[in-house]
């Protein structure tokens, strides 16, 4: 089946599955009963029956019961309740007539209610304007115009978020009365009046201290003491009060400091001090750490981990920083760490027993790519080798276009550091559509995570490359078919995004510098700079603006005059400019195969939506182009024999000739990213390199 075949049977089968009241086997079959909605006019029957859906399936399981028929109309109302239909009745009729049940579902919508107007009374101390933006926070809107819905829920809820606004700020003893509600006539309109009675507001005006005031901790004691004077008292200011003072005794060895605490309050004037007596115990220090429950790993790795070591003062926050490096090993499905009595004051054992995770992993992942068409990727996964923590991976990639093996080494804490090693020996074959390579590789790689957003990493590779099937009028190639290189190179990423696969918020922002020299084991010259950065804004009603810039640069060193087309960089395709086929957009030879560029660029602007369960939509417009373009036509295509001709014509078009797409995607979400479609429309082809008006691509994973 070819590829045209197979696009179409999965577009066809998409649209099958997304029709309402789509067929199946089971809905064929004959049920002894039937249920109809009737008077739902506001609301569709398919949104509906979703809502009721679990009392539904109880009420065909359980012998169509009228209890659940009962269940399956108070969840439908609800349904109308949240809408703002505050004055729906759902009634049904339950007809059995010779073993057949026939359920009817009639529906009085009602007017769908607005709030008109949101009135506070005896608010004398907090602004109404406050109070209505608080309120505010949980009601939902509707229209253009963003009309106030009113839902009974969210009432209640606004009522508590201002309740408890006015308990943050010192009123402990405030109350909000229920809500007066004045409909109007036809009842679409509502007005809420809601009284509040503040109270009076209490107020810290100081922190007494009793008991082992450790002189050391004289300075944090102060600052915790007047971080609070003067701020307003309320529940939560006891525990946080607590646990600082716990915080600070522990970091110096106290970690059985028992901290005594009473508040004394004014009613009248509001004057509040909370009266601490603190009894610091022993320092505790670590006499032996015995370890237990590993089977695999080497109980030095895991004594490596730990932040604690015999002779060591103990703290809960080492201890806290010993479960997070173990757990963040990836190795243990439990940790359990116990203090248990020595005989002797002030000392203990800690007891640190694990449960292990299973350590190997095998995978077979099958997929597709718009270029390399159905490719299947296999490999197993070793990540506690010999029991140390460290990881071995053999992976092999299979396509239409190509193969590539490749076995890795992974140190995850170099030197027992927070920076993780890795190296990769590789080998490739591909298929681009102007050559074929063939290369082999060995890498060596360090990471360090600076924060938790952002990755530093280092690294050199070098590779043995061999080209094939290239055209012989190839511009920028001077009889380099076979090369050697030698790359040192450092990147930066900065990652926020909320979600890997189809992030809603953040940003992701790129940075690197490679260079290659004859010092470095190369037999060509260059330095290449590559930058990018996607963002992404949530929009109103579940939208997502994403926002892409992807640039990249390479600059020839000394007297290098060529850069090997392997080594260039190309535009189009899935994941760049979606109105061209892989790698097809810029300048093309006499034969009209693709040649490449040193310099390139990438803008993309997309409005996705999740629409209907994992099913989601977006749609977009792309802009690229490679350099240099003109230049290429300018010579007729002809090689370039200088570096500065090169270099300088490449600054020359960074910014010119860029092409354009336009389209619509569609995106089915799995686990492991997206199944995509993507049709786009080119609106200024070049006839002469026969480009196409319009493209498609079928693909995993989001374009950016």
């Amino acid at each position: 089946m070819n590829k045209n075949i197979l696009i179409i049977l999965l577009l066809l089968q998409a649209i099958c599955f997304l029709l309402p009241g789509r067929w199946s086997a089971s809905a064929a079959e004959d049920k002894p009963y039937s249920i109809a909605i009737r008077g739902n006019n506001s609301i569709p029957e398919k949104v509906l029956l979703k809502a009721a859906e679990a009392e539904l399936q109880t009420f065909a399981l359980r012998g169509y019961r009228k209890a659940d028929i009962d269940d399956a109309a108070f969840q439908m109302r609800t349904a109308y309740l949240q809408a703002g239909f505050a004055f729906v009745i759902v009634d049904y009729i339950y007809d059995e007539k010779e073993n057949f049940k026939e359920v009817i579902f009639n529906i009085d919508e009602g007017p769908k209610v607005f709030v008109r107007k949101i009135i506070f009374k005896n608010n004398r101390r907090i602004p109404s304007e406050i109070l209505l933006d608080i309120f505010l926070n949980s009601m939902k809107t509707t229209g253009g115009r963003q009309e106030i819905i009113y839902v009974e829920a969210a009432v209640r809820d606004g009522l508590n978020r201002v309740r408890d606004h006015y308990r943050r700020e010192g009123y402990i003893a405030a109350a909000v009365a229920p809500p007066v509600l004045f409909f109007n006539e036809d009842n679409s309109g509502v007005t809420i009046s809601v009284t509040v009675k503040e109270g009076p507001r209490y107020l810290i005006r100081n922190v007494t201290l009793n008991g082992d005031l450790i002189p050391e901790l004289a300075p944090e004691l102060e600052k915790i003491r007047n971080d609070l004077i003067g701020k307003a008292y309320y529940v939560r200011q006891k525990l946080l009060l607590r646990t600082r003072l716990e915080d600070a005794y522990d970091a110096i060895g106290y970690a059985d400091a028992d901290i005594d605490l009473e508040v004394v309050r004014d009613n009248e004037t509001g004057d509040t001090v909370m009266v601490v007596e603190i009894q610091s115990g022993e320092k505790l220090r670590i006499a032996d750490i015995v370890v237990s429950g590993n089977r695999t790993t080497k109980e030095s790795f895991i004594r490596g981990r730990l932040q604690l070591a015999p002779g060591d003062i103990y703290t809960r926050k080492k201890r806290t920083e010993s479960f997070r490096k173990l757990y963040d090993s990836g190795l243990f499905k439990k940790i359990d760490m116990e203090l248990t009595e020595t005989g002797d004051a002030g000392s203990r054992v800690l007891e640190v027993k694990v449960q292990e995770l299973p350590g190997r992993e095998y995978y077979i992942e099958p997929g597709w790519g718009s270029y390399e068409a159905l490719r299947l990727r296999a490999g197993a996964f070793e990540k506690n080798l010999f029991g140390t923590g460290k990881n071995a991976r053999i992976d092999g990639l299979v396509s239409i276009k190509g193969e590539t093996i490749t076995l890795s080494y992974t140190d995850p804490w170099l030197l027992q550091t927070d920076i993780a090693m890795n190296i990769p020996l590789y080998y490739e074959r591909r298929e681009e559509p102007s050559y074929t390579s063939e290369e082999t590789g060995l890498g060596f790689l360090l990471l360090k995570r600076l924060s938790r957003n952002l990755t530093l990493s280092g690294s050199y590779r070098y590779k043995m490359t061999q080209l094939f099937d290239i055209n012989d009028g190839t511009p920028l190639l001077v009889n380099k078919d076979d090369y050697n290189q030698g790359l040192l190179g450092i990147q930066a990423v900065w990652d926020n995004r909320n979600d890997f696969f189809f992030p809603t918020e953040g940003m992701r922002l790129s940075g690197g510098f490679d260079i290659a020299l004859p010092a470095l084991g190369s037999d060509i010259r260059f330095g290449r700079f590559t930058l990018g950065g996607r963002y992404f804004i949530k929009l109103p009603q579940e939208y997502v603006l994403g926002l892409r810039v992807t640039t990249g640069l390479i600059i020839p060193i000394n007297d290098q005059a060529y850069i090997p087309i392997s080594e260039r960089f190309f535009n189009g395709g899935d994941n760049t400019v979606r109105s061209y086929e892989h790698a097809e957009l810029g300048p093309k030879d006499s034969t009209n195969e693709p040649v490449g560029g040193l310099g390139y660029n990438v803008f993309s602007i997309e409005l996705r939506k999740r629409f209907y369960r994992n099913f989601a939509v977006t749609v977009y417009a792309d802009a690229g182009n490679v350099s240099p373009n003109i230049s290429f036509l300018e010579k007729g295509l002809q090689p370039y024999t200088g570096r500065s001709e090169l270099f300088n014509d490449t600054l020359s078009d960074f910014f010119r000739e860029f092409k354009f797409g336009i389209g619509i995607g569609l995106q089915y979400l799995l686990p492991v990213g997206p199944i995509r479609f993507d049709l786009a429309y080119n609106p200024d082809p070049e006839e002469a390199w026969n480009e196409d008006s319009w493209v498609y691509h079928f693909s995993l994973g989001m374009s950016f």
